[in-house]
């Protein structure tokens, strides 16, 4: 079962045999406890590969044609051939599928004038944001060179979504401090490193033992957004609660070597290229998973990191704790570490390599936090005394 279908299964039965049935037993089990121990077991979703047998199968099941089936089943297999990370795999063969089955349901053929209408249609018709509709396009795109063998397809122009410009959610530095003293254990450091590391949530999630140089004081993000490697900041007042934490994970790491198990997932080509590797303590997970998984891929037993919506959770419920009535989230934390820095004098140009954005002026949204409007002028109520 999915995590998602355990919690709703512990939500019905409390809800069941709590409220309808006035069961008494039900009082007798720590839920919280219980829910704490699943979203600890809870494994990333980033092995959960399906083969292409299930995956052909899916698609018979959902009632796709044999010349619709037959593209994206070449979409899938290119995507499984190039290594791309789940995520991007997922989102390419969603798209895929949604436009093939519009396409089906014009009863038309194939065609980038179809593509370009489906794209039209996600911007007036659906009011899909920006940056979606900029996922369906490179995933259209990808279809129709691998899917369709077209070298250069041309969608022509489109009506485009509206951008809307928002603010980024950012914490006074009080309220992170009130956040940060809800949380505790394993979330609590990994949420002290998103704040204290400008951390994106994957690149906590999937940080190895070897990414964290105590000597240099300084954290190595790898394959992050882009797909580009950086450094950035490690809080020294965590090196302490760091050096704990390995040595509790290497007991983790010292069991699945005693027991023979298959090393940690490797990305991209370097199982091939080094499978040893795999094997190696500087590879293994920074925060492993408490239960190992099969890997759908190899069928291997390994353990992998764990679940992003474990720490999400987390975050959430601590921001409520702590009486936040702002929208806080994992990004809200990596928002203010850049706020706060630029506070502190920090020039933008430093911020910008030490959060990993391309241009500037992404980091440049920051600049328009500090500029209260309170500081700039008195309103004229306040002068009616």
């Amino acid at each position: 079962m999915e995590s998602y279908q355990i919690q709703q299964a512990m939500r019905a039965v409390r809800w069941a045999h709590g409220e309808i049935l006035k069961e008494s037993w039900i009082n007798l089990v720590d839920w919280k406890e219980l829910k704490d121990e699943l979203s600890l077991m809870e494994t990333s979703q980033e092995v959960d590969r399906v083969s292409r047998e299930e995956y052909e199968r899916r698609l018979r099941n959902k009632g796709f044609n044999t010349s619709s089936l037959a593209v994206l089943m070449k979409v899938f297999v290119a995507l499984r051939g190039r290594n791309y990370a789940l995520r991007t795999e997922r989102t390419y063969l969603s798209w895929a599928e949604r436009f093939v089955r519009s396409v089906e349901a014009n009863k038309s053929r194939f065609s980038t004038e179809q593509a370009q209408l489906f794209l039209e249609n996600l911007a007036l018709e659906d009011h899909v944001a920006p940056a979606t509709q900029k996922q369906a396009l490179s995933s259209l795109l990808f279809l129709f060179r691998e899917g369709l063998g077209m070298d250069e397809p041309n969608f022509g122009s489109f009506a485009l979504a509206k951008s809307k410009r928002r603010m980024p959610v950012v914490l006074s530095r009080d309220e992170m401090k009130s956040l940060l003293g809800e949380m505790e254990g394993t979330w609590g450091l990994m949420a002290e490193l998103l704040y204290g590391s400008g951390l994106r949530l994957m690149e906590v999630m999937r940080l190895r033992v070897k990414d964290i140089d105590f000597d240099l004081g300084m954290i190595v993000v790898r394959e992050g957004k882009g797909r580009k490697d950086r450094r950035t900041a490690l809080p020294r007042s965590l090196e302490e609660r760091l050096r704990a934490h390995l040595r509790e994970i290497r007991a983790l790491y010292d069991l699945d070597r005693s027991e023979n198990l298959a090393g940690v997932w490797l990305p991209y080509a370097a199982e091939k290229k080094a499978p040893s590797w795999a094997k190696e303590w500087g590879w293994f997970w920074l925060f492993p998973s408490q239960r190992r998984s099969v890997d759908p891929r190899g069928g291997h037993v390994r353990r992998h990191h764990l679940n992003e919506n474990g720490l999400q959770k987390a975050i959430k419920t601590a921001a409520i704790q702590a009486e936040i009535a702002k929208k806080v989230s994992c990004h809200s934390l990596r928002h203010s570490f850049a706020t706060h820095l630029l506070e502190s004098g920090k020039d933008i140009r430093t911020v910008q390599e030490l959060l990993g954005h391309e241009d500037v002026r992404t980091t440049e949204i920051y600049t328009h936090v500090l500029n209260r409007p309170g500081d700039v002028f008195v309103s004229p109520l306040d002068d009616l005394g």
